[in-house]
């Protein structure tokens, strides 16, 4: 029988996976606070103002400006702000951290459109079910996220994709002082943006901010940037990639958990529906490929 069971990471590096799954699933109910007294597109710029300091100690990784804009454009600044102007008012802490995820299929689609990556048939039913967890949260938008909030956190994870592409062709780049670099991208556009359509004070808005939503950005910026890609950098270098990935699909898991215990928020019916179905696909579109090529190896 054409099976082959993944090599088991030890205790320490599972450890380490718990960490970072945790750091990034309760990112989403951060964010959310945070979002309480902070507008979208300045948060965006303060979060990674806050992690500026930093350039100090860690050195300019060896990739092109270009690269570090690419990735600063769509990936921090780009993402965040839509995600952030989603999360605002429009879409719950659980629900975007199941429905960004939908980065997964858009790279997929979006290496075959601009890199020729050939979409392999394993992909096709994880795209699928994807793409009609996306339709049933359209059609029954209401509860938990409106249809402008899907708009919103679709056009985020296009973002992420976009910047995924920049990555892909990167090799053995450290993840960290790449982003924390990129991190000089998004204040000042960001901090315009507001001055143009959220505040006209926004040294005011952030003065006036309480401990509680100071906390909560700075585990935005500290505990889901730092601690989260200085750890998943540190295990992808340890395992393959295909090893150490499936585990990213517990993210939305801890996001919804999180955001129902420390926010109280509850998924209607028709909600559970779909992110069932998101998750199937997500799966099929992370694991599938994994077994497939786990059986072509055994295959004589």
């Amino acid at each position: 029988m054409n099976t082959c069971a993944p090599p088991a990471l030890p205790s320490r590096d599972l450890f380490l996976v718990g960490i970072v799954i945790l750091a990034w699933g309760s990112n989403f109910t951060a964010m959310k606070m945070a979002l309480e007294e902070i507008p979208p597109f300045l948060f965006a710029g303060l979060r990674f103002l806050i992690l500026l300091p930093l350039l100090l100690i860690l050195p300019r990784p060896p990739v092109s400006w270009q690269v570090i804009l690419a990735v600063g454009g769509f990936i921090n600044m780009g993402q965040f702000a839509f995600l952030f102007a989603a999360l605002r008012a429009d879409v719950t802490a659980g629900l975007a951290s199941l429905l960004l995820q939908s980065q997964v299929p858009l790279t997929i689609l979006l290496s075959a459109l601009f890199m020729g990556e050939r979409v392999r048939g394993v992909h096709l039913p994880g795209i699928a079910l994807a793409v009609t967890g996306l339709v049933i949260f359209g059609i029954g938008a209401g509860g938990n996220m409106t249809r402008w909030g899907l708009v919103l956190i679709l056009c985020g994870a296009l973002c992420w994709a976009c910047g995924n592409l920049v990555l892909k062709r990167l090799s053995g780049i450290a993840m960290l002082p790449l982003f924390i670099w990129a991190s000089l991208i998004p204040p000042l556009p960001m901090l315009g943006l507001s001055l143009a359509v959220e505040t006209s004070d926004p040294v005011g808005t952030i003065a006036a901010l309480g401990l509680r939503h100071w906390a909560a950005v700075v585990y935005v910026a500290v505990i889901s940037t730092v601690l989260g890609y200085s750890l998943w950098g540190t295990l992808l270098s340890r395992y393959k990639t295909a090893d150490v990935t499936p585990f990213a699909l517990l993210i939305p898991v801890v996001g919804i958990a999180t955001s129902a215990a420390i926010l109280g928020e509850r998924l209607t019916l028709v909600e559970i529906l779909g992110a069932v179905v998101i998750m199937l696909g997500l799966a099929l579109s992370v694991l599938g490929p994994r077994r497939r090529s786990n059986d072509d190896k055994l295959t004589p």
